[in-house]
């Protein structure tokens, strides 16, 4: 099923203080959330019909000329060198603006502080480097059981790694299954893996993939979207938009530590409410769904780590996005489908990656006669990562093989 073409959403360079006094670093356009902070004092933004704000940084004359205030969640102790000032890795020493895909982020954080961030150098060196051969590209590393940032990297003339606005295809059959699990389906259930489903006219990436003796297990392992749409009707009081956002945080503004922000959503919701054929679409990934490699490596983390943490950047953020955790026994399910998923399964490039690695492969449409989006989560240990490489084909094609570089290059 097709799907709408990405939007970005334009990233404003804010002022000394202006993060501390609560403002929105991230403005979207026309389809954007309503639901954005007001700029802060000194901080205009004008917009054009069909166009995407842009905003106005005061001159050095207007800026604030206090330092972020203790209790703001961009304040930290002193620089190590006693007078540098702005965003710095987690060693305190690195600049933000040293990694290129970082520098309009480290420009937003830019304050007369010294701001320590979540981002570790190691990771988002691999991540960048990963990344370099895919054009179009994007990948987020998150600590699991903090929601810790620790890489942001994209390649291409886009920020996508926060900006992406795009269908996850079937790494979304991780909340589909949360959803079922959670609902009384069981790996062991029935779920007939059909060549097309004519009640919804659906099909799978492979048309070749058929089995009539198939099994929840079997269908997210191989990924049969026919199976999960065969199964929707266990969905009928179980909505997944409101899944997404009770169990996985999405459908919420996230602060980051840059203002509260719906990441890759072109409106108010990541997971639109939808019925019959549209929700038929949306238990693999496509349909009205629009995502970022952020908000899927959050996914992955939640699964590995149980419960939703909301990611955050800036050291001392406090979350504006909540869930509660996921079932013991249906959490201890997903981890073994995700790890079934690269022993047996689609992702067949993280096989040889140690130690072992758990995972979901997704290939997303993204409409007209574009190539297929190559999409993949997955978790090592406490690690997180989300990867999208438009263009790219099927998940294990691009995706896969640039995560496996990442992890082989900070063993």
């Amino acid at each position: 099923m097709p799907n709408k073409k990405p939007l970005y959403i334009a990233v404003g360079v804010i002022a000394a203080g202006a993060v501390a006094a609560g403002a929105v670093v991230l403005t979207g356009g026309k389809n954007s959330s309503s639901a954005q902070p007001a700029a802060p004092a000194g901080v205009t933004t004008s917009t054009t019909a069909g166009a995407l704000p842009t905003v106005t940084t005061p001159t050095a004359a207007d800026s604030p000329s206090s330092a972020p205030t203790a209790s703001s969640s961009t304040a930290s102790s002193a620089s190590p060198s006693g007078d540098a000032t702005g965003a710095f890795a987690s060693d305190g020493t690195t600049p933000l603006s040293s990694f290129p895909s970082l520098t309009k982020i480290s420009d937003a954080l830019g304050t007369s502080a010294h701001v320590t961030t979540t981002i570790d150098p190691r990771y988002q060196n691999a991540a960048a480097s990963a990344l370099a051969k895919y054009q179009d590209s994007a990948m987020v590393v998150l600590r699991a059981d903090t929601g810790e940032i620790l890489a942001m990297a994209s390649h291409g003339a886009a920020d996508l790694a926060y900006h992406a606005q795009l269908a996850p295809g079937s790494t979304f059959k991780v909340v589909t299954a949360e959803d079922l699990l959670r609902n009384g389906v069981r790996a062991s259930t029935p779920a007939p893996c059909k060549a097309h489903d004519d009640e919804y006219d659906v099909s799978n990436d492979d048309t070749s993939l058929t089995n009539g003796h198939a099994d929840l297990g079997w269908a997210f392992t191989y990924s049969c979207n026919t199976s999960f749409t065969g199964l929707l009707g266990r969905l009928s009081g179980s909505p997944l938009d409101r899944e997404a956002s009770t169990y996985f945080g999405l459908n919420q503004p996230w602060d980051l530590g840059l203002g509260p922000v719906t990441y890759g959503a072109s409106g108010a919701a990541n997971v639109p409410e939808a019925t019959g054929g549209d929700f038929a679409r949306e238990m693999f990934g496509q349909g009205e769904i629009t995502v970022s490699p952020l908000n899927m490596a959050s996914v992955a983390a939640t699964v590995a780590a149980g419960s939703f943490h909301q990611p955050i950047l800036v050291r001392g953020t406090k979350a504006s996005a909540h869930a509660q955790p996921l079932d013991k026994t249906v959490a201890a399910t997903l981890r073994t489908l995700m790890r079934r998923v690269v022993t047996e399964g689609t992702a067949s490039s993280l096989r040889r990656v140690s130690p072992a690695v758990s995972a979901k492969t997704g290939t997303a449409e993204p409409g007209g006669n574009a190539a297929n989006n190559s999409w993949m989560i997955a978790f090592q240990g406490d690690i997180a990562v989300a990867c999208l490489v438009e263009g790219g084909g099927h998940g294990d094609d691009a995706a896969g093989p640039a995560i496996a570089a990442m992890l082989g290059a900070v063993r």
